[in-house]
């Protein structure tokens, strides 16, 4: 594979995920729909299926881009999506015990601040412990 295949192959999996974040946290992971996530992102539904082979492993994926941005800090919890995820995160650990483990193990690892993002991560940690 070229160097330039991959860089665009890089840029569109990016792309897709920084949609997904925004229409996941609007939607709600039942409600949202792969197919919007590529309209949203400027691609059709392929692309969504060559980067990711179900929805379950696109929501691996933006939980793992949110696990980073709550393991940075309180700035980078700025995003408009990140409350919204945790929240939806959350829910679906309630029932799932993998996510629930992954979650609490992200939880115990967010650097502690005084911002409404941070007190959240810090509510949730003494919910779910690692």
């Amino acid at each position: 594979m070229g160097i330039i295949h991959q860089r665009r192959k890089t840029e569109t999996r990016s792309l897709l995920v920084a949609a997904g974040l925004e229409l996941f946290a609007e939607r709600g992971f039942e409600l949202a729909t792969l197919d919007e996530v590529a309209l949203a992102a400027g691609f059709t539904k392929g692309a969504i299926y060559r980067h990711f082979p179900s929805k379950g492993a696109f929501l691996l994926a933006l939980f793992e881009q949110y696990a980073a941005v709550a393991r940075a800090g309180s700035g980078a919890r700025q995003a408009p999506w990140f409350i919204p995820l945790t929240l939806q995160f959350a829910s679906q650990a309630v029932r799932d015990p993998l996510l629930r483990r992954r979650f609490a193990l992200v939880l115990s690892e967010a650097p502690d601040g005084a911002s409404a993002e941070s007190q959240l991560l810090k509510s949730l940690a003494r919910v779910w412990p690692a």
